[in-house]
């Protein structure tokens, strides 16, 4: 159910569920309407990109084909209740994180969180949730208008602040001669807490839906799991209980690692702790500090700002809604039945499933260890996870790449990220991740080549690499280059862009001077949080 917050006017919807059910089920409601798809249109599947199945969307995307099989298989069922032209079959995508999530894509596509699957307590919630994705692909929420949106906020979510702090803190350490002294460890701390925190925000990509359209959605997703013989009535309520204890979850999680970033930060903003990494391997003594210290102010004023506003309605709001809704629709009350167990059972049951829990909790346990300095635990949690049988995904070997330079190892980091471009599930962060360090390690000429290979990989996108295209050329004293990247960075007239392009050309930023944060909203229409 997507977590975006939406546009201007998602907010104007007011606080009212605006789907009645007095004039019967919504699906009967839009008969006659514009729908998502007609025999020998596109609607809004034409509006589908390639970009969306190479990774781009799918940061820590898992190959499951049993599960995927038995998702489709239920999402065929729900289908089934719905009387108009239907479009062709639904994609599904795994992601392995343990949010209790799932969102649809503009390309027929429905992504759903390993988290719902094995957190779900019944078919009957996993089906209301399938039921209301299906909705906004069968409702047509993907508007010319949304599909661009939905694109424009997905950059933004991924170039907010990373040049910041995986680029001018992990500079800093890479130019301390290998020491591994406390401010190091500082920096390097500070860059993993900042690669911890993106990734929770971050690694969904849900679109953005007015809450009108998040209200048909509920509605419609209760009349197809009402119609496909499960308990809509319980399981609606259910979800949305579950929803709420995963807000507190995942704010907490956030606000933990939010206050972790600014304790490491607080340690590498000080003058003195700055002048430590002025040993070698730039231009000026002046920019590099300049940069250090520029970023990390900018990363602690972001570590303590809070934003709790959200364009999504509250779960209880919605609850009462739906609730609502179920009476007036079905006057004559949803029939009583039993929650349903059997799915579930069978897709837990399979050695896939076993496999794919434990490498998703110990991928994300790793990146916690690494996040403070303990790399010792964070190499048991990724080898743990490596010898699972999704241990060939960008998922884990990104973050074993990661960790591998972290603790010195520039050679055995470029060889994991290699291995993991050679997958079509390889990501734009983790292509940035291994241009940057080759940058650090001082092989620009290595890094152009992972960036011109990714950019033409990812649809011809720059924007992701153009700060570090800057450091690169200013690192080779090619200042007219790196002048010319920097007018391309303001021309797309995006904050943030400017931001960490201006920060890579050595250009100071004032403090007062910061760029928009795009919201992230966490799972299902919880409120916002602002992106580090």
């Amino acid at each position: 159910m997507a977590a975006w917050a939406g546009p201007a006017g998602a907010q104007g919807d007011g606080g009212t569920f605006t789907v009645s059910g007095k004039k019967g089920p919504f699906i009967r409601q839009v008969a006659g309407r514009k729908l998502g798809w007609t025999p020998g249109q596109g609607g809004s599947l034409g509006l589908a990109s390639d970009a969306v199945n190479q990774g781009q969307y799918q940061q820590a995307r898992l190959r499951m084909p049993q599960t995927e099989a038995a998702v489709r298989e239920l999402i065929v069922r729900l289908q089934a209740q719905w009387p108009y032209p239907k479009g062709p079959p639904v994609q599904i995508f795994i992601l392995g994180v343990d949010y209790y999530n799932a969102y649809s894509l503009p390309d027929n596509s429905i992504v759903v969180a390993f988290g719902l699957l094995d957190r779900a307590r019944s078919d009957d919630e996993v089906a209301y949730v399938l039921g209301h994705e299906l909705s906004h692909l069968l409702l047509g929420h993907f508007a010319a208008g949304a599909a661009a949106e939905q694109k424009r906020r997905e950059t933004e979510s991924r170039l907010g602040q990373l040049f910041l702090v995986a680029s001018v803190l992990g500079d800093a350490a890479g130019h301390v001669g290998g020491s591994l002294g406390a401010a190091t460890l500082a920096v390097r701390n500070a860059g993993a807490s900042g690669d911890m925190l993106h990734f929770l925000v971050n690694v969904t990509a849900e679109p953005p839906h007015t809450r009108s359209q998040e209200d048909e959605a509920d509605a419609l997703g209760f009349d197809l799991s009402q119609g496909a013989s499960f308990a809509a009535e319980d399981a609606s309520a259910s979800v949305f209980d579950t929803i709420q204890v995963d807000r507190e979850q995942r704010r907490a999680a956030v606000d933990a690692m939010q206050s972790q970033l600014k304790s490491q930060l607080s340690e590498v903003v000080p003058r003195d702790v700055a002048q430590s990494f002025l040993g070698g391997g730039w231009s000026s003594s002046t920019l590099k500090q300049d940069l250090l210290t520029g970023g990390a102010r900018a990363m602690l004023r972001a570590a303590g700002s809070r934003d709790p506003g959200s364009a999504h309605r509250p779960p209880i709001e919605r609850k009462r809604g739906i609730a609502q809704y179920s009476v007036d629709a079905y006057p004559a009350g949803a029939p009583l039945r039993e929650e349903q167990h059997a799915w579930l059972q069978r897709v837990r049951a399979t050695t896939e499933f076993a496999q794919a829990r434990i490498a998703v909790e110990a991928v994300q346990d790793a990146m916690k260890a690494r996040s403070t300095g303990n790399y010792p635990e964070a190499t048991a949690q990724i080898e743990r996870a490596s010898k699972t049988s999704f241990g060939g995904a960008p998922m884990v070997i990104n973050e074993a790449a990661r960790l591998r330079e972290d603790m010195g190892d520039v050679a055995g980091a470029d060889r994991l990220f290699a291995r993991a471009e050679a997958s079509p599930d390889q990501t734009v962060d983790g292509c940035v991740d291994h241009a940057r360090m080759l940058y650090r390690a001082g092989q620009s000429d290595r890094a152009l080549q992972v960036i011109e290979t990714s950019t033409a990989r990812f649809g011809n996108d720059e924007k992701p690499f153009l700060s570090l295209r800057i450091a690169i050329a200013r690192q080779n004293g090619r200042k007219d280059e790196a002048d010319r990247y920097l007018q391309r960075c303001v021309s797309y007239n995006d904050a943030n862009l400017k931001h960490d392009c201006e920060l890579a050309a050595g250009k100071k930023v004032e403090q007062q001077d910061k760029p928009s944060a795009p919201h992230i909203s966490l799972p299902f229409g919880l409120p916002s949080l602002p992106h580090l």
